[in-house]
């Protein structure tokens, strides 16, 4: 199990701070926040990160910037920057020799069939303006209100394929689905985007909301996902809002995957 976890998240900003905490926890990578790269470059400079990752031995993958981005914008100018700042983003994460980059996939405002039409468009040729990154995009399922514009694993597993990318599959925002849709969306992420997937993002709620709770709490039972958590070969990434909680989600994880949990 390759644990990692999200130094933006558990509200740290200092880049040393980061890699001495997955160092204690013996964590294979931190992930690194695009939208926090183009805020304050200075604080995850590239040259620093590779510095890091030689003298800790702990990797890295980057979340692309979603903070005031829609590539499925239907306002071209809006929808060509939200292109340049996700290639900026790609970049970076090359720079940084991360292992994917985990991409949003935009928002629609207006629900008509003329324009529902116009989105799908949109959105298609923004994810064929990234073909050829250097970086695995992992397309992330993110259905959490009514304006995130794939509603459905099914149309997420069928943009995936369609574009040649990968994903990222956040239990989290599949627990707010399930629960909002009274069927088990998780379990049919996992059906769908299987030889996909290959990065995760770990964290717990209630089911109402992205509350980014330690994994022991809320209401996703981890042990349900012990035999997939065993043999999954891809990267898991631990999005959880403390410090304290992300060493609490790493032990109960370890405990789950051992049949102790």
């Amino acid at each position: 199990m390759r644990l990692g976890f999200t130094p933006m998240t558990a509200g740290m900003l200092e880049l040393e701070a980061a890699f001495r905490l997955a160092e204690s926890l013996a964590l294979d990578f931190v992930e690194l926040s695009a939208d926090l790269h183009e805020l304050a470059p200075a604080l995850q400079e590239p040259a620093r990160v590779r510095e890091l990752r030689r003298h800790s031995g702990v990797g890295v993958t980057v979340h692309l910037s979603y903070v005031d981005l829609n590539l499925a914008s239907l306002i071209p100018a809006a929808r060509q920057t939200a292109v340049e700042r996700t290639l900026r983003g790609l970049e970076f994460a090359h720079q940084v020799e991360a292992g994917c980059g985990v991409l949003h996939t935009g928002r629609h405002y207006l629900r008509h069939p003329l324009a529902d039409q116009l989105v799908a468009e949109a959105l298609s040729e923004s994810l064929a303006a990234l073909k050829g990154a250097s970086v695995p995009v992992a397309l992330e399922n993110l259905v959490l209100d009514e304006d995130d514009y794939l509603r459905t694993p099914e149309e997420l597993a069928q943009l995936t394929r369609q574009f040649d990318l990968a994903n990222c599959l956040d239990f989290g925002h599949a627990h707010i689905e399930s629960n909002a849709a009274g069927e088990a969306r998780l379990e049919r992420y996992l059906e769908l985007l299987d030889d996909t997937l290959m990065h995760l993002h770990l964290h717990n709620n209630h089911g109402q909301r992205d509350e980014h709770l330690p994994t022991p709490e809320g209401s996703i039972d981890y042990r349900c996902y012990r035999e997939f958590l065993a043999t999954f070969n891809g990267t898991i990434c631990l999005e959880i809002s403390s410090e304290a909680g992300v060493g609490r989600s790493v032990a109960h994880l370890r405990a789950v995957v051992k049949g102790d949990g």
